[in-house]
């Protein structure tokens, strides 16, 4: 392990940090992905070649470039030569298809694609690509659209040599998405400096010769986070796979000689319901984040797997980890979320930002106590920035409660959007497809809690007919499958005659929720329904 020394602000930037590992640790293994290995001293190398091709695609300081791929060496590290070419990466949901895809090609504002063969198809099938001039593709493949395209193997043939930074430490370097609630999704831009930052935040309780596990799309933060930028701060071996697989999880684990692994929402719930087996303990992880865990599982869990820390903690796309919750193996209940790291300053505040009492639940809200901490802004999106902020507080839509102990537990989320399998879904979003069925008059989409986890929901709608309609639950999931992300179509439907609403004309779906799943609703699981993925 060689951790990169954060304290002098101008050295935060990603392409120094990896320059850096290069020079001091040139032929220690940066990433691996099945039987490749990348030091970072060839990492180093292959990003200036591809800093150089990013530069002669024509991108400029702070121009953002557009990612459709899957979890990869490569992916990593032509992101990295964007970074180090002064350009922003923005990671698009690889599940994204049709409609949902041009318009994230829209909202990313990029004339640069980068994306893997496997989803060139899906450029067909669009309207217009939105600005897209040029595509770079990943693998063998080519588009029929009319549009000046390459393999990434031609950026390979560029210089190795040094290359010039062209960031500063608060310029924009990654943006991801997250799902809107009364609107499109937000791009979340975060600076050389916050994801550097991020990695140091709390203890991670690292040793010597450390492989972080990642198995997360990324489109998603999670990855980069919890394993790629921590694994390039700390000088340490990053794993990368696609995809996760229950069933091969572990195998994939030991495949890497892996010491910490990161899951999100429901993976690591599905990991103990399988059946037990011989080898449960057979492998080198001792460090598992898995967020969010119920308490009182984390004991169960490390003494079946035999993992030596199960640290809990609480943060988002635009904060990173607000709170922190050790594993100090006491025995805990509830949604502990432990106490505010130190580069936060944090507030439960009720709807008139003032602070609640103790063991009153209100609005996490935060502001940093250092610059280059958190994150710059919505991408393209001044008011949305500005309105994420009143009082001088960030406000985060989430709630939580503190209680005599000085622990802070999750209590509830005040946006409406839920979570599902690590994703939040917007249910604008979903009202907006299933709207658009000639047969449907209202919708309302909200979420039923999941068997599997608390904290995570099923998605259900429920759906006001036209007169004289006959569309039917499966073919309204088909509607949906067909113009979505698969993660789109909803668990649970129902047909009844008029939405609740109040005074003002708002649904009220807590009056949903609290009906919930009835002999009336139609089950896909039980139905038998096979959602198909792009």
């Amino acid at each position: 392990m060689r951790l990169y020394d954060l304290s002098h602000p101008e050295e935060r930037i990603v392409g120094k940090v990896l320059s850096e590992q290069a020079r001091h640790v040139p032929d220690r293994v940066w990433l691996m992905s099945d039987d490749r290995k990348v030091t970072f001293g060839e990492a180093d190398a292959l990003v200036n070649r591809y800093a150089r091709g990013v530069e002669e695609a024509g991108v400029a300081k702070g121009e953002s470039v557009a990612m459709l791929v899957d979890p990869s060496i490569e992916a990593v590290l032509v992101a990295m030569g964007v970074a180090r070419a002064g350009g922003l990466f923005t990671t698009i949901n690889t599940d994204f298809h049709t409609q949902f895809l041009e318009d994230a090609l829209t909202q990313a504002k990029a004339s640069l694609l980068v994306i893997d063969a496997q989803y060139v198809p899906r450029l067909e099938a669009l309207k217009s690509l939105a600005g897209i001039t040029r595509v770079i593709v990943i693998g063998d493949a080519r588009t029929a659209r009319a549009v000046d395209q390459a393999p990434l193997s031609d950026w390979r043939v560029q210089s190795d040599a040094p290359f010039e930074e062209r960031s500063d430490w608060l310029d924009p370097v990654q943006c991801w998405w997250s799902s809107g609630t009364t609107g499109k999704p937000k791009g979340i831009v975060q600076s050389h400096s916050s994801v550097l930052m991020q990695c140091t935040v709390y203890d991670r309780e690292y040793g010597d010769d450390e492989v972080l596990y990642a198995c997360t799309p990324l489109y998603l933060g999670s990855a980069w986070s919890g394993t790629i930028w921590t694994s390039l701060v700390y000088g340490m071996t990053a794993a990368i796979d696609a995809k996760f697989s229950v069933s091969r999880f572990w195998d994939r684990v030991r495949h890497y000689r892996a010491t910490q692994a990161f899951t999100l929402g429901a993976m690591h719930i599905l990991l103990w319901k399988q059946a037990p087996n011989p080898r449960d303990t057979d492998h080198n992880l001792r460090r598992f984040v898995a967020i969010p865990m119920p308490a009182d599982l984390i004991p169960k869990f490390k003494k079946r797997f035999g993992i030596g820390s199960m640290s809990q903690g609480y943060g988002t796309s635009e904060t990173f980890r607000v709170f922190d919750a050790p594993d100090d193996n006491s025995d805990k209940t509830g949604a502990l979320i432990g106490t505010p790291v130190s580069r936060y300053e944090v507030a439960l505040l009720d709807p008139m930002d003032r602070p609640v009492a103790e063991g009153v639940a209100g609005e996490i809200c935060v502001r940093p106590r250092e610059p280059g901490v958190m994150f710059l802004g919505y991408f393209g999106d001044p008011q949305r920035t500005l309105d994420s902020w009143t009082s001088l507080w960030h406000h985060t839509g989430d709630m939580a409660l503190r209680k005599e102990d000085g622990q802070y537990y999750f209590a509830d989320r005040k946006k409406d959007y839920i979570r599902y399998k690590g994703r939040s879904i917007s249910m604008f979003e979903v009202e907006q497809v299933v709207d658009e069925h000639p047969e449907v008059a209202d919708v309302a989409a909200y979420g039923i809690t999941s068997a599997e986890l608390e904290s995570e929901s099923e998605l259900m709608i429920a759906v006001v007919r036209r007169p004289g309609a006959t569309v039917t639950e499966a073919d309204l999931a088909r509607f949906v499958n067909a113009r979505a992300p698969y993660f789109y179509v909803p668990r649970y439907v129902v047909f009844i005659d008029n939405l609740p609403r109040n005074a003002h004309g708002r649904i009220q779906k807590e009056e949903l929720r609290t009906t919930g799943v009835t002999s009336a609703t139609w089950d896909r699981e039980a139905s038998g329904f096979v959602v198909e993925r792009a």
